[in-house]
C-alpha cells in the first residue's frame, strides 16, 4: 500500500457510509498484516472491526446530563485528543482518531484541530467524517 496521509475527510450524507469508510481506512492504517492492507485477519484489523482497538479513538458529540446529544463538538474534546495524540501508540505502529460529525465542530474546536493537522505528532492520522464538509473551515479542508 502507498504511504497514507495524516488527515482525511470522508463526506457523505449517510452516517453509515461515513462510518464504514472511516473504519476501513483506520484498519488500513493500523493493519499489521503482510501484503494488502487492510488484510482483515490480523489482530489489529480484527480489533478495529470489533471496536476495541486501543489505538483507534472516536470523537463525537457528547451528551448532556439528560442524555440529549449536544449540538457541537467542543474545543475541550479536541484539546483532549491533542494531548492523547502526543502519547505513543499502545499496540499498533500508529494512532487513528475518527472525528464523527466533524462538521459539527464549533469554530474554536476547528481552530484547535487545525494546529494538530498542520503539525501532527508522528504516526498519527485523523479521519474527519462530515455530512456537510462545507461547514468545515477552508483551512481545515485544505
Amino acid at each position: 500500500m502507498e504511504k497514507l496521509s495524516h488527515a482525511y475527510i470522508i463526506a457523505s450524507p449517510s452516517a453509515e457510509q461515513r462510518e464504514s469508510i472511516a473504519l476501513e481506512l483506520a484498519s488500513a492504517i493500523l493493519c499489521s498484516g503482510a501484503g494488502k492492507k487492510p488484510c482483515g485477519v490480523c489482530r489489529d484489523c480484527r480489533k478495529v472491526c470489533s471496536g476495541v482497538h486501543p489505538d483507534l479513538t472516536r470523537i463525537g458529540r457528547r451528551s448532556d446530563e439528560g442524555g440529549k446529544q449536544k449540538r457541537e463538538i467542543l474545543i475541550d474534546q479536541i484539546r483532549e485528543m491533542g494531548a492523547d495524540a502526543a502519547v505513543l501508540p499502545n499496540e499498533a505502529g500508529a494512532k487513528v482518531y475518527v472525528i464523527e460529525d466533524a462538521d459539527t465542530m464549533n469554530e474554536r474546536a476547528q481552530n484547535a484541530a487545525l494546529k494538530l493537522f498542520e503539525e501532527p505528532p508522528a504516526n498519527v492520522s485523523f479521519i474527519l467524517c462530515a455530512a456537510n464538509p462545507e461547514s468545515l473551515l477552508i483551512t481545515v479542508r485544505s
